[in-house]
């Protein structure tokens, strides 16, 4: 998901695939990594979830480099949850 190839609208759109890339959420704008990470109205409850189990440390926000780097299994946790069919 962090290298922008993932199941993200976005990506998708870049090759063609669908002819939107933005989210369907109701915060506007292209379904990107930063968007489902930190904006996505979609994923509030899962993101609160990441940041109480980060809890350990570190400001909110901060970048998905940070993110991934000092709390991988968080985010991973995030990432799986995520139902991509539905976004």
């Amino acid at each position: 998901m962090l290298t922008g190839h993932g199941k993200l609208r976005s990506y998708f759109h870049r090759f063609g695939i669908t002819d939107d890339p933005t989210c369907p959420c109701v915060e506007a704008g292209d379904q990107t990594t930063d968007h489902l990470i930190f904006r996505c109205k979609k994923l509030r409850k899962q993101r609160t979830e990441m940041i109480k189990k980060k809890n350990a440390g570190g400001d909110w926000p901060m970048t998905s480099e940070k993110l991934v780097k000092n709390y991988l299994k968080v985010f991973a946790q995030f990432v799986n949850f995520i139902e991509f069919t539905d976004l």
